[in-house]
């Protein structure tokens, strides 16, 4: 949370983070990758935190769902759409 608090101070910085780390047409990031090429599932860990800066310096409230565009609002839409072990769906 601190380091998206930092980042959401820095929109020149925040906004770079969210254009550069996008998905590839394999579902990975396309700047996330280590010396072998190996890289990232997409959405990686630079990407939530670059969303989660934006929220905040966007001033979305707290108490509101995520939006359907945000990671976080793909990751609560998948959860309740996958049935939970008991057949029904998982609530947030």
């Amino acid at each position: 949370m601190a380091l998206a608090n930092i980042l959401s101070e820095m929109p020149d910085l925040l906004e770079r983070t969210l254009a550069e780390h996008t998905p590839d047409a394999q579902g990975f990031c396309r700047e996330c990758r280590d010396a072998t090429g190996v890289s990232a599932v997409w959405p990686c860990v630079t990407r939530e935190l670059a969303e989660q800066a934006r929220s905040m310096s966007g001033g979305a409230p707290a108490a509101t769902a995520p939006a359907e565009g945000t990671v976080a609002g793909r990751r609560r839409a998948r959860d309740l759409s996958a049935p939970a072990a008991n057949g029904r769906h998982r609530s947030a």
